[in-house]
């Protein structure tokens, strides 16, 4: 992630665009509240597990007998939120995009002594400005996210004890925490200033109150505080302490197993992520978002499983959007390469061309893999998808009897020191690892290939975990001063983010 914080989800059109505006009724002006009775309560939880419709009948029911009520418009762009995140239709985007002014008139005519009253208007800013950055409209996230921070700001300043402002407050100001100092000038002059470590602190204390103050939204804060801790703040045995000590219904709450799925595939647990997929509700009323078939793929090929080629066609025959197409086929053609079947790794390499966009940097590698003639040695690659997916016995049994002089390619010798790095970290043998690291930096700085850059960021992790404050923000900076390699904008962010975790100035 983590650019921090990119997540995904989907519904049907016809039931959105007959909920959020209720009519004044003739006899005159309604007097607005802001009321997160039971029902609404309902309709939330359902949301957020991503049983969107059975959402929207509670909120429909909710508007009928509580027209007055603007809690239920505000829910209601959770939908739109979700469903674009995580579908990226851009016919569905062009047919929702104007709910959001639609829902903004009628949340300013609620009851402006309402600590709700900022919330939902913070609210509605901060989910837009999520979907505006989905479909690449940077100045319009820039616009509403500043919106909505000095919204919930202004909230806070006038409600100090209404405990929801820490919620969205606290993810904002992580964000805002990675910015350099080199451009914190410009958050100044904005009015917006963060720290990492506070705003997820934010996030942690609204969670740790069980004094009725905050019986609401606790889900999404677990969602934010599960993200930000485990890719801005690196500490992701925090995490699945908390995930495995948790009774998070990893069943049927979808959010949750999203969640607990990119987290573990992030964290080379391939069969935590494929043990959750599996385990997750499959009746009727989820939103089917075919970010689930995407995932399961990736965890299979990371076993090196056949069926993840079957996984990953469902997905892109079932997704509307162009993020992560030209990832998906550079996953399936990674595959085939890893286990031998070349004329196969072709085709679906040449497809990486004729698909998707190139957005993210996933999709930005796919694409130069594409455009490069060498194929990647196989030998390395079942390695690393091994090692990627957590079996690392498997992964060192490949590498076992070689050395980075076997390779004659310099990418190749490369890829050979940062995998042997790589296992040793994971298996808890950074002293191991370290050598190997700083080899793949002395050959690697100014390439175009991610592992001199990754080799110093990891590095960096190590020190700072050991206590050596000053050498992980060295090898910190040194991340950051490599140019032009593959995943430099996540790489860079999460450098960042170690140098603000312990003070430094990026």
């Amino acid at each position: 992630m983590p650019k921090s914080l990119r997540v995904a989800l989907v519904l049907v059109l016809g039931l959105l665009l007959s909920l959020p505006v209720a009519a004044l009724p003739k006899n005159g002006e309604l007097k607005y509240t802001f009321d997160f009775n039971n029902r609404c309560r309902q309709a939330y939880q359902a949301m957020i597990a991503l049983r969107i419709a059975d959402a929207n009948r509670l909120l429909q029911d909710e508007q009928r007998d509580n027209p007055e009520n603007l809690i239920p418009v505000m829910l209601a762009n959770y939908d739109d939120c979700l469903t674009l995140l995580f579908n990226g239709n851009a016919a569905e985007y062009k047919a929702r995009k104007a709910n959001f002014s639609k829902r903004l008139d009628m949340l300013e005519k609620g009851d402006q002594l309402s600590p709700w009253y900022n919330y939902c208007i913070g609210s509605l800013y901060f989910q837009w400005a999520a979907v505006y950055i989905r479909f690449n409209e940077n100045f319009s996230a820039g616009t509403a996210f500043r919106k909505s921070f000095l919204t919930l700001k202004d909230n806070r300043k006038k409600f100090p004890d209404f405990r929801y402002n820490q919620v969205l407050l606290g993810v904002e100001e992580t964000v805002v925490g990675t910015i350099p100092d080199s451009y914190k000038w410009i958050t100044n002059i904005l009015g917006m200033r963060g720290d990492v470590k506070r705003g997820v602190g934010q996030i942690a204390d609204f969670l740790n109150h069980r004094d009725g103050s905050a019986s609401v939204l606790r889900e999404e804060a677990i969602f934010y505080y599960c993200y930000l801790k485990f890719f801005l703040l690196s500490d992701q045995k925090a995490v699945w302490k908390y995930l495995d000590e948790s009774d998070l219904d990893m069943r049927n709450n979808h959010l949750y197993v999203f969640l607990k799925a990119n987290l573990a595939l992030n964290d080379n647990k391939a069969a935590v992520a494929e043990q959750v997929l599996s385990g997750r509700s499959q009746v009727a009323g989820y939103l089917q978002a075919p970010i689930f078939d995407y995932q399961m793929g990736v965890a299979l090929m990371q076993k090196t499983d056949e069926d993840c080629l079957g996984y990953f066609q469902r997905f892109l025959n079932k997704y509307k959007g162009n993020l992560f197409v030209k990832d998906a086929y550079q996953k399936m053609a990674y595959y085939c390469l890893s286990v031998g079947n070349l004329p196969q790794g072709i085709v679906y390499k040449n497809k990486i061309l004729q698909s998707g966009t190139a957005q993210t940097d996933a999709d930005k590698q796919a694409q130069r893999f594409a455009e490069n003639v060498p194929m990647p040695n196989p030998f390395l690659l079942k390695a690393r998808l091994l090692c990627d997916g957590g079996y690392f016995s498997q992964a060192l049994g490949v590498l076992k009897g070689k050395r980075a002089g076997d390779f004659p390619d310099i990418a190749d010798k490369l890829e050979f020191n940062y995998r042997y790095a790589r296992i040793y970290t994971l298996m808890g043998q950074p002293e191991r690892a370290i050598p190997f690291y700083e080899a793949t930096i002395r050959t690697g700085s100014t390439r175009q290939e991610h592992y001199a850059a990754r080799s110093a960021l990891e590095l960096g992790q190590i020190y700072e975990q050991e206590g050596q404050n000053d050498k992980a923000i060295a090898s910190y900076r040194q991340c950051i001063s490599m140019k032009n390699h593959d995943y430099k904008s996540s790489l860079d962010q999460k450098a960042k983010a170690g140098i603000n975790r312990l003070g430094g100035k990026s």
